[in-house]
């Protein structure tokens, strides 16, 4: 899924109205990493106090600070239990798995292999404990393109679990899908698809046909037939994948509206316009209730179904839906130039953000507001309320150049707009009267 300029404000929104009750969460767990520290290092409740710290860090998309509490985890427990010891290898691994998020490849590598070195000399080889480090130790090199290591690495893997824990378990899956995305990427269809088939046969064994489970892996195979115009075998591949979804989680479920625009995909490349709208037209309809229609996946839906009513030739249902595209993409344009004007603003760098506000200013004042002699009241037709901030804004800016004549007449048309606004609010009749 996309993520637009509309979801990054909601998002700032929501970790705003959140914030008070993450700095809580995290003072309690400051607390208690704090309390941890009396334990001895070898104790378990010692090592607890700071891993849920630095979980909640890095939940928080906070790498470093989740880093440095994991480093001070592992110093004392080398301290404790030695620096070749097996207990430390949790620690290293987390270490390198936040230093991965953070692109520090090499220092993860490090990690890993010290990890590595570690668990071959006290658990064997072989062990499936081994299997588990060298499995990181291959994401991190496919992240790196290094895909012949990484393949090497995952063979290694899937040939250890594959003399413990047997031919068919599905604790091959995750190494044998990322072995499958490699092929992928390195354009080796048919080794992706032997590895996909045999990945889906083990998860099918052990979990049954029906199983959720199975969706992610009809995806992927359906998706390779795709990508190679194999259209007819992964056509029943992807009607699965989606039944299987509607059975799991429901007809109305977010993840069966993936499964129709997969479907829909497929119809197109096949020029099946009218099965493609009816998918399209399905994944929007799900999607407008489940996530409401101004989220980014509503708008890339209702963009689907606009360009195959013009594929059919539906001109006259594909212009309103692509006029209505545009609206919101000139508002999400709009947001994002005030938002760097008024950053520009900041840092003194006043031609430039001049330049974003007029444009911002150019975008939204469709019946206009701004350009008109006197402000025209609609009450059908207010002002948005991103036009009135975004003269505000440019009125700071005005008056940072010592222009208080123009910054004065741009608040007072905002001030107007604003209030009109606010009449058609107050107004505006929520039933009539018999």
């Amino acid at each position: 899924m996309r993520i637009g300029v509309t979801v990054l404000i909601l998002l700032s929104a929501f970790t705003g109205i959140c914030r008070g009750q993450n700095d809580a969460a995290e003072s309690r767990l400051k607390d208690a990493w704090e309390k941890s520290k009396s334990t001895p290092p070898d104790k378990p409740e010692f090592a607890k106090g700071f891993r849920d710290l630095a979980d909640f860090y890095s939940s928080s998309s906070r790498f470093g600070d989740a880093e440095k509490v994991l480093a001070k985890l592992l110093e004392e427990r080398e301290h404790a239990f030695g620096l070749n010891s097996p207990e430390i290898v949790p620690d290293l691994n987390d270490l390198g798995r936040v230093s991965f998020a953070q692109l520090k490849y090499s220092q993860a590598d490090g990690y890993y292999r010290r990890s590595l070195q570690i668990m071959e000399v006290s658990k064997g080889k072989q062990s499936v404990d081994v299997a588990g480090v060298v499995e990181n130790l291959a994401r991190l090199n496919e992240a790196l393109e290094k895909n012949t290591d990484a393949e090497q690495l995952l063979k290694r893997a899937v040939t250890i679990r594959e003399g413990k824990q047997g031919n068919d378990s599905p604790a091959l899956t995750p190494a044998l899908t990322q072995l499958a995305r490699l092929y992928v990427r390195v354009k080796r269809y048919d080794d992706a698809e032997r590895v996909l088939l045999r990945t889906l046969g083990n998860e099918e064994k052990s979990k049954g046909t029906g199983s959720p489970e199975l969706a992610p892996l009809l995806d992927g195979l359906g998706e390779l037939y795709l990508m190679r115009a194999q259209y007819a075998t992964a056509e029943p591949v992807l009607r699965r994948a989606l039944a299987v979804r509607e059975a799991s989680v429901g007809p109305l479920a977010p993840e069966a509206a993936d499964a129709h625009d997969q479907l829909g995909t497929l119809y197109m490349a096949q020029k099946k316009y009218e099965q493609a709208s009816q998918s399209f037209e399905r994944e929007l309809f799900i999607l407008t209730k489940t996530i409401g229609p101004d989220a980014p996946s509503s708008r890339i839906a209702l963009q689907r179904v606009a360009e195959a009513y013009g594929a059919l030739g539906k001109t006259a249902e594909a212009e309103p839906l692509y006029r209505s595209m545009l609206v919101v993409q000139e508002a999400d344009t709009a947001r994002s130039l005030r938002g760097l004007g008024a950053v520009l603003t900041g840092k003194g760098r006043y031609v430039e953000a001049e330049g974003m506000f007029k444009t911002a200013i150019a975008l939204l004042d469709k019946r206009g507001w701004v350009s008109a002699r006197r402000v025209v009241y609609n009450p059908s037709d207010p002002a948005p309320p991103l036009l009135i901030d975004t003269l505000r804004d440019y009125a700071v800016l005005l008056k940072a150049k010592k222009k208080a004549g123009d910054a004065n007449k741009m608040e007072a048309r905002a001030t107007l707009l604003a209030g009109a606004t606010a009449l058609q609010v107050k107004f505006q009749p929520t039933s009539k009267r018999k």
